[in-house]
């Protein structure tokens, strides 16, 4: 098999933990704009890196009390994302947990923080990154139990 990215060297894998957290409405979900070289505007859920020793669910409670202030309550494990690419001529890979979670209290306006709220289904032109986040999203949102 021949693999479309150089070889990444183990202490170079990075693991992440994201949180997708919806409005009361479950018609936006919380999310940050960043830019990058290869996307030059994108969203990205609130999450954070994993840090060693630490459990990802732990991970995206720890973020969602430093961007906003609140507690996350009950998060739910959607499915686990890996994504291999190549930004400024480096080889990066990512593995990331992705959760949904509801907020204890009020959910913050947008303009907290980083804070943007992005409509669940994507009808937007800014791309949703980590690649096959809006998919994991889709199926849970289809469950009838997700909301």
């Amino acid at each position: 098999m021949i693999l479309p990215y150089p070889p990444v060297g183990r202490s170079r894998i990075r693991v992440k933990a994201y949180v997708v957290v919806l409005d009361e409405r479950a018609e936006h979900h919380a999310v940050v704009r960043a830019t990058a070289a290869a996307h030059p505007t994108f969203h990205r859920p609130l999450g954070a890196g994993v840090r060693r020793g630490e459990r990802s669910a732990d991970a995206v409670a720890r973020a969602i009390a430093h961007e906003l202030g609140a507690t996350l309550a009950e998060p739910e494990l959607l499915g686990v994302l890996e994504n291999i690419f190549s930004r400024e001529d480096e080889s990066g890979h990512e593995v990331v947990f992705v959760y949904a979670g509801r907020l204890l209290g009020p959910a913050p306006e947008a303009g907290a923080g980083r804070l943007e709220w992005r409509p669940v289904a994507g009808l937007t032109d800014v791309p949703l990154l980590p690649q096959g986040l809006q998919e994991l999203l889709d199926a849970w949102l289809s469950r009838p139990s997700a909301r």
